[in-house]
């Protein structure tokens, strides 16, 4: 699904945050990263059928995979990091919300 130089695909493995990285690197490009309101309405939409879903967000200092910062909604009450251990982040209607990076989630590659 996309348009112009995004083209975003959901995967609907149980991976961790890492494991679907590097899937997501051998077989497209890298995680989802989305840059602008237009990448973010198409997450969106992928996200009705799949649920969470990992993108390629972390925190440090919430970055995207590809070490550009982040600037996109949260939702409510998600930006607080749970003793530490919320350190990766999930797309849920066009918003972010963190999870630890450890569980598994389907998730979004881009192309």
């Amino acid at each position: 699904l996309g348009t112009g130089s995004a083209r975003f695909v959901g995967i609907t493995t149980l991976l961790t945050w890492r494991e679907a990285q590097a899937y997501c690197r051998t077989h497209y490009t890298d995680l989802a990263i989305s840059y602008t309101s237009s990448d973010n309405t198409l997450l969106g939409q992928i996200q009705d059928a799949q649920g969470y879903s990992w993108i390629g967000l972390y925190r440090d200092t919430w970055k995207w995979s590809d070490g550009t910062v982040s600037a996109f909604p949260w939702a409510p009450g998600q930006i607080t990091n749970y003793y530490g251990r919320l350190d990766c982040a999930m797309a849920s209607n066009g918003q972010y919300s963190q999870d630890t990076c450890t569980n598994p989630h389907y998730f979004y590659c881009y192309t």
